[in-house]
């Protein structure tokens, strides 16, 4: 029988997603970009819509299969699992990088004074696209052909079944002391091996882009889990207090001073690029070191209108707000417990059960099992462990981008990102969505039990031919740089990263 009320349920909770994205998108845009550039702002909203709606299918999926092998809800979550990550998928591979070689494309015009049409900075993007969706869709192709099936572990059971038998239960091995017992029957024979179904190929290119999502939520959000708690504690600790004028006044002269110099750099660095521009030449050694050289003089721009920022703050509003520090300390601790469970699910669950070892306990899974079935409250928490992951990895992307100069960093402040930034980070979020839920599907296993999202994830894309093993890597490298984040942070200390910058 269709569920009714989970439909509505369903169809409400869309609705408010879309408000949601709507309203993020107010929130941060800077006031030049209102009432303009409605395209990017389309992609903005799509992209940060179906990213929610990612994160959700897992809870909706559970909800209509209510634990049991036949869905009890009637709704088909396969089709519309993979529709939605195929539309994923083109807003990834398409949408967004159109839009970002199109602000490129204006760049290039502000930066060579060639004044250019709309349809000229459509080209610009169109020029750069084909080409690397025709390489990339190549290059999937020819991996689809040759290894386009999954190699999936299955079990072959001889016997006869009695009531109470468990598709997830090992039926016919012994009791511990060697006898049959109830669930045990020595009359059966298990034979393990392997099925190779060659898998669709819109799930194989899901399965690639969502391999280029785990590969920005294994480092970033390994960064992330550490430095989001962190950085908002000592946000807090060292929150602003106020000054005097004099302070003010001999504090706001040296701003003022590394804002001259950086003045004068950025003149002669932009003289530099338009030489280049017009030379034609941008993909020799000395345009990749201008194009370096441009990435740090923006980090060090943001540095100062950072600096700056906090001395109007000390100044002119005598620290601020006294409210918005403090909820920076309860994120910190909320922050602090989330990435502690998370790191003890992936140790005492997850890693186990990648090498084929028994759990040492069910852990997060127990958990959700026993707050699932009261409605909202079981989605609430997995909304929150799961979104809790996208912070992450945007936090680590911040992180790590202020400190390597190849990784571009666009940074979200209230009122003041720019549109091209939140495209950028629009992309980033969705294209971190796929692996999150892939990842939360395989962490919470036993909640997401007979799912589609489970058949998606856990058994095609995971056992796919080629990559099985490094989704398992992935894991591992999560891990493995949280750790270095922690070590670095213990090393390096928040007040000494500042005073170095």
């Amino acid at each position: 029988m269709i569920n009714i009320v989970l439909i509505l349920f369903s169809a409400v909770f869309a609705i408010l997603i879309i408000i949601s994205a709507i309203y993020f998108l107010v929130y941060f845009q800077h006031p030049d970009d209102k009432w303009v550039a409605w395209v990017p702002k389309v992609v903005v909203v799509s992209g940060l819509s179906l990213a929610a709606f990612n994160i959700f299918l897992l809870p909706l999926d559970v909800g209509n299969q209510s634990g049991q092998l036949v869905a009890t809800g009637e709704i088909p979550m396969g089709k519309i699992t993979l529709a939605f990550y195929i539309m994923s998928v083109l807003m990834v591979v398409v949408g967004v990088p159109f839009t970002v070689f199109y602000y490129e494309g204006a760049d290039d015009n502000d930066e060579s004074d060639e004044k250019k049409s709309n349809a000229s900075q459509i080209g610009y993007a169109l020029k750069w696209l084909i080409p690397t969706l025709i390489f990339a869709g190549a290059i999937v192709g020819v991996m689809y052909w040759q290894v386009g099936y999954a190699d999936i572990p299955t079990t072959r059971v001889t016997g006869k079944f009695t009531e109470g038998f468990d598709l997830t239960f090992d039926y016919c091995a012994l009791a511990s002391d060697g006898t049959a017992s109830v669930f045990h029957s020595p009359f059966c024979q298990m034979q393990a091996g392997y099925n190779h179904p060659w898998v669709s190929w819109l799930v194989y290119v899901v399965a690639m882009v969502s391999l280029i999502g785990w590969v920005i939520f294994s480092v970033f959000g390994g960064v992330g889990l550490i430095s989001l708690p962190y950085d908002l504690l000592c946000e807090f600790q060292n929150r602003p207090k106020p000054i005097t004028s004099a302070q003010y006044a001999e504090q706001k002269k040296a701003i003022g001073q590394q804002a001259e110099l950086l003045m004068e750099v950025g003149k002669q660095l932009n003289e530099e690029l338009r030489n280049s521009y017009r030379s034609g030449s941008r993909f020799n050694r000395r345009f990749r070191k201008l194009r370096a050289r441009e990435a740090e003089f923006r980090k060090d721009v943001l540095i100062l209108e950072f600096h700056y920022r906090r001395l109007e703050e000390c100044y002119k509003q005598q620290g601020g707000n006294i409210l918005l520090q403090y909820l920076k300390l309860v994120g910190a601790c909320v922050g602090t417990v989330l990435s502690l469970m998370w790191i003890a699910h992936i140790c005492i669950y997850l890693l186990p059960y990648i090498l084929k070892m028994t759990p040492f306990s069910s852990f997060l899974n127990s958990f959700f099992e026993t707050v699932s079935p009261v409605p909202f409250i079981g989605t609430a928490f997995y909304a929150l462990f799961s979104f809790y992951l996208l912070l992450c990895v945007i936090k680590g992307n911040s992180k790590l981008g202020m400190r390597l100069f190849f990784i571009t960093i666009h940074p979200l402040r209230i009122g003041e990102t720019m549109m091209n930034s939140l495209v950028f980070n629009t992309g980033v979020i969705l294209l971190s969505s796929l692996s999150v839920a892939q990842f939360c599907t395989l962490a919470f296993g036993r909640y997401a039990k007979y799912t589609a999202s489970n058949s998606l994830f856990g058994v095609q894309i995971q056992n796919l031919r080629g990559v099985q093993y490094a989704y398992d890597a992935f894991i591992f490298m999560l891990l493995a740089f949280a750790g270095v984040t922690m070590a670095y942070n213990i090393y390096r200390p928040y007040k000494k990263q500042r005073e170095n910058r």
